[in-house]
């Protein structure tokens, strides 16, 4: 699920205001449920989802002492997952409660409130897939950023190790490059570059990577080991380059 919980919450406050909840006997709800279900199948991105796996999880199950619980109406699957699991799935699922109130858990979140009319859900729905569509264009956005980062960072040190003379290796991840330059056969300098200070970084890197070198060569030693095995990176040679 891409939406964080504080998202559904807030979604569910500004579409399920509860200022007129809705009573209804079974029969109203499956109605209602149906007529969900039949303004939701032309929304893209919406689909019917009748063999929900968490049926089981809402369904009505009374005993001595535990009073019935709430029994889904219907299910709505939202977002797919490339994932197998359930849980990477966003689906909205409509139920009735006891009181004979209808409530919306969406993505395992609970309405704050019961509906008080079916078009709360479907503007719910569409709410929800507009945040979607916002968050990926927003990931889309941030991974350019961070490849066109990458390629700057990589452009300088490419640079400065042709005209310098060692080789190097790199490693990515969400914050930073690492990168990666042979000492000897045993040691290694790793010189770790955060995106979000690389313009910082760049200027000083010749320098920093100079001066290390010279340190290490006069026979200085300093903690340069990286945990695994080294032999694994693909090196870049400065012959090459």
């Amino acid at each position: 699920m891409s939406i964080r919980s504080q998202t559904l919450q807030k979604l569910l406050r500004e579409n399920i205001p509860g200022r007129n909840p809705l009573s209804v006997d079974p029969e109203k709800a499956r109605e209602l449920a149906a007529d969900l279900l039949t303004r939701v199948e032309p929304i893209p991105g919406a689909e019917r989802n009748d063999n929900c796996y968490h049926y089981t999880r809402f369904k009505g199950d009374s005993s001595a002492d535990q009073p019935p619980t709430n029994a889904i109406c219907c299910c709505v699957l939202l977002e797919e997952s490339g994932e197998r699991w359930y849980r990477d799935k966003t689906h909205l699922h409509l139920l009735r409660s006891p009181e004979q109130q209808l409530w919306v858990d969406l993505g395992r979140e609970r309405s704050p409130n019961p509906i008080s009319d079916i078009g709360e859900v479907v503007a719910l729905i569409q709410a929800f897939l507009q945040r979607v569509e916002q968050q990926k264009a927003h990931t889309a956005k941030r991974k350019k950023q961070k490849e066109l980062k990458i390629q700057a960072i990589l452009a300088q040190v490419r640079k400065i190790a042709k005209e310098d003379g060692f080789d190097f290796a790199t490693e990515v991840d969400t914050i930073k490059l690492k990168l990666i330059i042979p000492m000897s056969d045993q040691d290694n300098l790793a010189i770790l570059i955060p995106f979000n200070r690389f313009k910082e970084v760049l200027p000083n890197l010749r320098t920093a990577i100079q001066a290390l070198r010279e340190t290490y060569n006069s026979g200085v030693r300093f903690k340069t080991n990286i945990k695994g095995d080294y032999r694994r990176y693909e090196w870049i040679r400065h012959q090459d380059l």
